[in-house]
């Protein structure tokens, strides 16, 4: 419980900020009542300063009763503030000024910190490399480390569900500020049965994605490639210039949660005081429940208790302890508990290599495909269909941003196990539990009858019952597999060798469960579907689908396997 003193607060609103090009934005202030000096505590966001992303966090006047003056920006061209709203393009230079604004706030102590989720994470990560100095600590939560991977694009394929999903729902407001509302009712009508349209092509001529309100997405598609378009906003490049404090917040099943590891490496390998915490959530609501997973009570939210303990040591100097902690915080699922580590990954894991195994007939749950930790020998490959056509549906996952449109959490796959475009491979009955904690990595040895394909990955957890929970995916785009600046297509009926991260996690495979791989070739929405035809563009059609016939070997010479960051439970 906290026991420090709670204000009153007063309330500003749209208070303006004259930009160094002139343009006025506008921002809410929440102030206590009081004649002292408070830190300011700074939100920049494009979904309404109004809520200001209320859906994760408590509201800016709670943050407010803690002794902190809140300020919540609506960024340019976006709600309140004037200006063209280009997604990523003018968040730094616009920051850098509105951190200096907020820092000569007259009842301002001099100290600034910044907070907010997504968007609103990365809106405080790229003007930080320009003012250090003025910023005094962050705390970015389910952002990323740029807009390419793992933003828009996954080792080469479409976002799908995503990028569709978050285009349409920034389109009404671009409406509304034209005074439009025949076309902002329209637009929410289509952003909120987007889902229905995912397999609409070609995808660069969409009838729910509007071109006059929702630019962006054309755009995003006509860069293809890790291009000088997205090279500008490549966080990694930046890590030694952003010289301060930051807790990086992620969820295991949020779309983002490789960029903000990533983050936190790059930021701490260069700088003291970067701290991880990432629980057991979807990009939002931050809850112990993920459509069929229940992480139990201490799974709950927890980010604003820690990040007014963070803001309080930084912008107060409470000596409250929580530099003392170590620096990583992660939610073991299985376990189901919270625990702390000193590093990322864990000094301790074991990489194990888990090996594909089969009698040529692991489609399915009634095929062949087991999986263990013993290299194959002599084994004949296992063969499938892919018709994009006809995809395997995505069931939970990491993706974007409403639950109900976008496939997102934990969910029981045997629905899509019992198809033969599904290949499954399963270890027997674990005697004792065993954790994998940390990156997982696929090596996958393949091949197509098509000259592009995709292959996708995921790992799940099976429950004695035969409940099959989706732990972490990947995708790879062959085209994709030696760069993501340039892409070149297949032989067909050639072997290659593909190795490429799925993801991270922190699970443990208790007693009596099994692990489970599946490999096929789409998940969709999720991702998007690949034609089996090499091309960068997203111009084709249906005319242009082709089926293919994907084999995967797992022989002495081709041994698939993904390697599992595996923890000794003996600590």
């Amino acid at each position: 419980m906290n026991s420090q003193r709670m204000y009153e607060v007063n309330v500003e609103r749209n208070v303006e900020i004259r930009l160094r090009d002139g343009i006025c934005l506008r921002a809410d202030v929440y102030s206590p009542i009081s004649e002292r000096k408070f830190p300011v505590l700074l939100m920049r966001l494009p979904y309404d300063k109004s809520v200001s992303e209320a859906i994760g966090y408590m509201h800016p006047e709670w943050y407010a009763r803690q002794g902190y003056i809140v300020v919540t920006q609506d960024v340019r061209g976006r709600y309140a503030s004037d200006g063209e709203f280009r997604p990523f393009f003018n968040e730094r230079q616009d920051g850098v000024d509105s951190i200096r604004w907020a820092k000569r706030l007259p009842q301002s102590s001099g100290k600034v910190g910044m907070y907010g989720f997504s968007y609103v994470g990365a809106t405080q990560l790229h003007p930080a490399a320009d003012c250090s100095e003025e910023l005094t600590a962050i705390a970015p939560a389910f952002t990323n480390d740029g807009y390419y991977e793992d933003w828009t694009y996954r080792n080469g394929a479409l976002h799908l569900a995503f990028v569709q999903s978050w285009a349409t729902s920034l389109a009404p407001d671009i409406a509304i500020r034209q005074g439009d509302a025949e076309a902002a009712g329209d637009l929410l009508r289509k952003m909120n049965r987007i889902g229905e349209r995912y397999d609409h092509l070609p995808l660069h001529a969409h009838p729910g994605i509007s071109k006059p309100f929702s630019p962006f997405y054309y755009e995003w598609l006509e860069h293809p490639t890790f291009d000088d378009y997205w090279k500008q906003w490549d966080l990694r490049i930046e890590y030694d210039n952003i010289k301060l404090p930051a807790m990086h917040i992620g969820g295991w099943y949020d779309i983002f949660i490789e960029g903000t590891i990533r983050n936190y490496r790059g930021m701490s390998s260069r700088h003291p005081n970067q701290k991880l915490v990432i629980g057991p959530w979807v990009h939002y609501p931050w809850t112990a429940l993920s459509r069929d997973a229940d992480y139990g009570e201490d799974a709950r939210n927890v980010v604003d208790h820690l990040q007014v303990r963070w803001f309080d040591y930084w912008l107060k100097g409470r000596d409250n302890g929580i530099m003392d902690e170590p620096s990583v915080h992660i939610f073991v699922m299985g376990d189901n508990a919270w625990r702390q580590e000193r590093e990322w990954p864990l000094a301790r894991t074991q990489y194990t290599k888990f090996y594909l195994h089969s009698e040529g007939n692991a489609n399915s749950l009634s095929g062949s495909g087991t999986l263990d930790t013993n290299a194959p020998d002599s084994e004949s490959c296992d063969i499938y269909a892919y018709n994009p056509l006809d995809p395997v549906p995505s069931l939970g996952g990491n993706s974007c941003c409403v639950p109900s449109i976008a496939p997102m959490g934990a969910r029981d796959q045997r629905p899509v196990e019992i198809r033969n475009d599904v290949l499954v491979y399963t270890s027997q009955e674990l005697t004792e539990d065993v954790e994998v904690t940390g990156p997982i990595r696929a090596v996958l040895y393949a091949s197509s009858s098509a000259d592009d394909t995709d292959f996708t990955v995921k790992l799940v957890d099976v429950h004695p019952g035969g409940k099959a929970i989706n732990i972490v995916q990947g995708i790879q785009r062959a085209s994709y597999r030696d760069s993501n600046e340039q892409p070149s297509p297949i032989e067909p009926g050639r072997i290659y060798k593909y190795e490429f991260h799925v993801g991270s996690t922190s699970q443990v495979f208790k007693k009596n469960h099994r692990i489970r791989i599946e490999i096929s070739s789409s998940n969709f929405p999720l991702y998007e579907r690949s034609l089996n035809s090499f091309r960068t563009d997203r111009e084709g059609d249906y005319t242009d689908v082709k089926a293919a016939t994907q084999k995967i070997y797992h022989d002495a010479e081709h041994p698939t396997h993904l390697v599992l960051p595996v923890i000794p439970r003996n600590r």
